[in-house]
């Protein structure tokens, strides 16, 4: 394993010089060694220089969990340009702002996957000319599929093997490496900067695992737990990871049997897909020891241990601070009642909402300071000014409290931001949205629990005089527009909202016409 502190480039350079002939990654059938991943990435660098991708430019990166992610992730940071991942779940009104916000130069998608075509979106973003800076649209399909308007990833390479390019810049270490978007708690979806030394936290995550390890990805690429937790400690210890474009329990059983692979990672939700479907067998996932499963409670044990798993890590973290901060990885009553204590150099605080530390034992807002804390949100300085206070602390929006040991027990949001199918949806996010419904002359939404998605939105509405809508009317107002994990799941439509003196909604009234309903 290299020495920290480094920039991302080094962390597969030294891979593919120690192993280039070690399986990388597994995908569709596949096997990519660190050395032919490395080529690749060298050859895709080397394209994008052709293209007049220069260090600190911003590239968006919009695609599915595929080999062409992996690549153009090392590839944009090997030049000192900053990756922008995009989520797949997302549609044009958020693809749209994420790129003119983050001013991109480039997209590097892909033609469809799983019935949905990411260049008919594309198309509807163009057409807008919202985004003046984007230059070049980059898609992982053949020539022939694709219009002039769109660079084929072959072109792209073809063009590195006709260009004369200039040396690979040194990037430094405090340079910005990744924009990742989150929903916040007010307005829409803010840019997360992360720095190279901000995301050295994968050696603490590297530390749990051996160059024999074999990893199932069972986590969406474009969030900061597959694209640098999984991908960026894998290849630290020269481990594999196996890749599948969209999860399916039933292939994925097939993959961990064939490759023996020792680790899992991937959210409750789809551990519980595994372990259900008709051709598990616990003797088909013998090799499997250890997971990366979040979130992680007592009622997930039965589950866990159907998997054979000796231990199973989770913790706490965000997109702002580049994934856990604090570690636990027992699988008994006690141990998975809390998130664990944290990682070296991390330091949490429960504190009340004027900002004074508690004691211990006491409920209160989770504060973090750490190396990996983001820099701050792009273009946001008063979103960064509320976030990062008191010398670098991260105000999570998050409750929780410190035991005696340590330990801490995360409780519930905060603030007006629900976690569904394990991402983060901020209700006046969705609020803003459906306020362009004709019939909604107002709208409040909160997030309420839901068994099998962690948490579901509850929109109550105001309606124009005469006009009605139900949940069907508002999902399919949503549909093809905005992530579908973003759609409310509940519709109460109301005559009136109940508020604060300063005319602010009450928020916790509407939770309990909600539970008093349901």
């Amino acid at each position: 394993m290299i020495n920290r502190p480094t920039t991302i480039d080094p962390i597969l350079a030294s891979a593919a010089k120690r192993w280039p002939e070690r399986p990388f990654i597994h995908f569709e059938g596949q096997s990519y060694s660190y050395g032919a991943v490395m080529a690749d990435v060298d050859r895709m660098a080397r394209g994008l220089i052709a293209l007049e991708v220069r260090s600190g430019n911003r590239v968006a990166l919009w695609m599915s969990n595929r080999i062409e992610w992996i690549i153009a992730q090392f590839a944009v940071t090997r030049l000192g340009a900053v990756l922008v991942p995009l989520n797949t779940r997302l549609r044009s009104v958020d693809i749209s702002h994420m790129l003119r916000d983050s001013g991109s130069v480039a997209l590097i998608t892909q033609h469809s996957a799983d019935g949905f075509n990411y260049i008919d979106v594309v198309r509807e973003v163009l057409k807008e000319g919202g985004c003046p800076s984007l230059k070049r649209v980059i898609v992982a399909a053949p020539k022939d599929a694709l219009e002039s308007t769109f660079l084929s990833w072959a072109a792209l390479g073809e063009m590195a093997d006709h260009a004369n390019t200039n040396p690979v810049p040194e990037t430094d270490i405090n340079a910005m490496a990744y924009i990742l978007y989150t929903s916040g708690t007010t307005g829409l979806p803010k840019g997360v900067m992360l720095s190279h030394h901000n995301l050295n936290n994968c050696f603490n995550l590297a530390a749990q695992m051996s160059d024999g390890d074999v990893f199932f990805l069972a986590y969406p690429l474009f969030a900061i737990t597959g694209c640098h937790n999984t991908i960026l400690a894998t290849a630290l210890v020269g481990g594999t990871v196996v890749l599948q474009e969209r999860f399916d329990p039933d292939e994925a059983v097939t993959l961990i049997e064939e490759y023996r692979c020792t680790w899992i990672g991937g959210h409750i939700t789809a551990i519980e897909q595994l372990v259900s479907c008709s051709t598990f067998a616990p003797e088909r996932v013998a090799n499997l020891q250890c997971g990366r499963i979040f979130p992680r409670r007592p009622q997930h044990l039965p589950l866990l241990r159907k998997l054979g798993l000796n231990s199973a890590m989770s913790g706490f973290g965000l997109t702002e601070s580049s994934g856990p901060l604090v570690n636990n990885s027992g699988l008994d009553e006690e141990t998975v009642s809390t998130e664990g204590r944290p990682w070296p150099g991390n330091e949490i605080q429960i504190r009340d909402p004027e900002g004074a530390v508690l004691p211990t034992g006491e409920d209160g807002i989770i504060f973090a300071k750490s190396p990996q804390i983001m820099l701050g949100y792009f273009n946001n300085p008063e979103a960064t000014t509320r976030t990062l206070v008191d010398g670098g602390w991260l105000r999570t929006g998050d409750m929780g409290r410190l035991d005696a040991d340590g330990n801490l027990t995360f409780i519930s949001r905060y603030d007006d931001v629900y976690k569904c199918m394990g991402f983060n949806v901020a209700g006046d996010e969705v609020e803003a949205f459906l306020i362009d419904h004709p019939n909604i002359t107002e709208v409040a939404v909160i997030g309420v629990p839901d068994d099998r998605k962690g948490a579901v939105g509850a929109a109550f509405l105001i309606l124009e005089p005469g006009a009605v809508v139900s949940l069907e009317d508002v999902v399919e107002f949503c549909k093809g527009r905005i992530a579908s994990y973003k759609t409310p799941g509940h519709v109460i439509c109301v005559s009136v909202f109940p508020r604060t003196a300063m005319g602010k909604v009450r928020k916790r009234e509407l939770r309990e016409m909600h539970f008093a309903e349901a």
